[in-house]
């Protein structure tokens, strides 16, 4: 038989589950991740965590909130849409941090491949590289020349990739690391130097 604990765990993972998987579908569908799915999980991570103890509520705080600035950050400069930012806050209310960092980093990077695959397929490597140098250095440039304005990325000289899908299988290798203690890294042995 459950206990409550077990019983709002099992929740909380189906829910996430869920919520990812959805969007996934939604933004390689559809190009959107929509707010009537991720604000109703944001609220129902945090009602979660309030049943599951003070620790647990803290978490899932600190997880929203860290979900929310790390994907803020790169959507005020025009890499993220804001269904991504709203997605990667609702996986850090409900699994709470540190597991968001996990889950963000993990993202990122299956969502990196597939961009640099997307670039390379369309024959656009030199100029996106071009155009993300020219973004990430306008910002320091722009701290250190008042006069100087930032650039952002521009929308209709990017590829646009579903980050949504890349956030759902990075949210589960996040999974596998945290609850199954399986770690993809254990699979690679290069050169045998790995043992």
């Amino acid at each position: 038989m459950l206990t409550p604990g077990q019983g709002l765990e099992i929740a909380r993972d189906v829910l996430l589950y869920g919520v990812v998987s959805i969007c996934a579908v939604t933004d390689i569908l559809y190009g959107k991740i929509y707010n009537k799915i991720t604000y109703p999980v944001i609220l129902l991570g945090v009602i979660l965590a309030v049943f599951s103890g003070f620790m647990v509520l803290k978490a899932s705080l600190v997880g929203l909130l860290v979900g929310f600035l790390l994907y803020f950050l790169v959507f005020m400069m025009g890499g993220f849409g804001g269904g991504d930012v709203k997605l990667m806050t609702a996986v850090g209310a409900l699994m709470g941090y540190p597991f968001v960092l996990y889950a963000s980093f993990y993202s990122a990077l299956i969502g990196g491949i597939m961009s640099i695959a997307a670039v390379i397929w369309k024959g656009k490597l030199l100029r996106t590289l071009r155009n993300v140098f020219s973004v990430f250095f306008s910002y320091p440039l722009s701290l250190m020349f008042p006069g100087m304005e930032p650039i952002s990325l521009n929308p209709e000289n990017s590829m646009r990739i579903p980050f949504g899908f890349a956030i759902c299988l990075g949210t589960l290798w996040a999974v596998l690391e945290f609850h199954f203690h399986v770690s993809v890294f254990d699979f690679i042995n290069i050169g045998g130097l790995v043992s």
